[in-house]
């Protein structure tokens, strides 16, 4: 979620991250106290390019997360973010490390984590209804009636009552993203991995998404690793934020976000969110000197005036 139309300028100068109202404090004191969902332990990814150059996408990055927490995972391009979701999916295979979901170690897809990718990944010739019901049917063995039943509890959850019967093209795009987190919960995963799923979307839809999402999250046991590029985005879903960086991909800071909850578009304003981001857009994009060079051009043209 980007900060942009409608939004104020901020008027308190900026927090320090790290400072936490005593709720927001005894929040992650209670958060650190429940099971441990995923761990990911000293995981690297090497692979080779078109020159058979050696190429390291992930390096020694470790990361715990508890259950119903919501984890943001940022970095600039190229930092294995998309790597590592996919391996945490079982979709590809770690050069070295483990990852443990539920104490059990990750190798191969499997109805415990469920992905959400950028596309919709919906199948055209199914409706809304039978897309959510494909995986309850196929993975978990239900009948169809049974399958239904909570294909229709999901739909409701989603607000997508008016539209169970249609089709993927004739949704909106928040809508058809709307259907693919409700078939990856219909399959009841503990965790569920979502790839910069609101990427393709306007802003406006964008945002829309991320206060259904959180509605979704609050009424739903799920812990969510959620891939991000977009900073906003990050501050306003997270509990935590994962700071990757590139060439090779490693863990650079893990975030305890100081918002409080629930959130609200409001708090994009606050002294705690613009510090947060702040922090980021700092660890992200450092400043960087560059001197501008002058170029050899003449004036080519002349308007008559002075103003430039």
């Amino acid at each position: 979620m980007s900060a942009g139309a409608g939004s104020s300028v901020v008027t308190s100068p900026p927090r320090s991250y790290r400072e936490q109202a005593p709720a927001v404090a005894e929040r992650f004191a209670r958060l650190k106290e429940r099971p441990v969902i995923l761990e990911v332990r000293d995981l690297s990814k090497r692979f080779r390019d078109s020159t058979g150059a050696e190429v390291v996408a992930l390096d020694h990055v470790g990361l715990r997360v508890h259950r119903r927490e919501l984890v943001c995972v940022i970095g600039p391009s190229g930092c294995g973010k998309s790597t590592l979701a996919r391996m945490i999916a079982g979709l590809d295979t770690p050069s070295s490390g483990d990852i443990l979901l539920d104490g059990k170690t990750v190798d191969g897809p499997g109805p415990d984590g469920g992905m959400v990718f950028q596309g919709y990944t919906l199948f055209p010739w199914l409706t809304v209804r039978r897309n959510i019901m494909f995986g309850p049917e196929v993975s978990r063995r239900l009948s169809s009636s049974l399958a239904e039943q909570e294909a229709q509890q999901w739909i409701d959850l989603v607000g997508l009552t008016r539209f169970a019967d249609s089709y993927p093209h004739q949704l909106s795009g928040g809508m058809k993203q709307r259907v693919a987190i409700a078939r990856a919960l219909a399959n009841r995963p503990r965790i569920l991995i979502m790839d910069e799923p609101f990427g393709a979307l306007d802003a406006l839809t964008r945002a829309q998404m991320q206060a259904y999402l959180l509605q979704i999250w609050r009424n739903v046991d799920v812990t969510i690793l959620f891939i991000t590029h977009d900073l906003d985005e990050a501050v306003y879903l997270a509990d935590r934020v994962l700071v990757l960086d590139a060439c090779p991909g490693r863990v650079r800071e893990l975030i305890e976000v100081p918002v409080p909850r629930p959130r609200s578009r409001e708090q994009l304003v606050s002294p705690e969110f613009a510090a947060t981001r702040q922090h980021l857009e700092e660890l992200i994009h450092p400043p960087l000197q560059i001197p501008t060079e002058k170029l050899p051009l003449g004036r080519m043209t002349v308007v008559g005036d002075d103003v430039e």
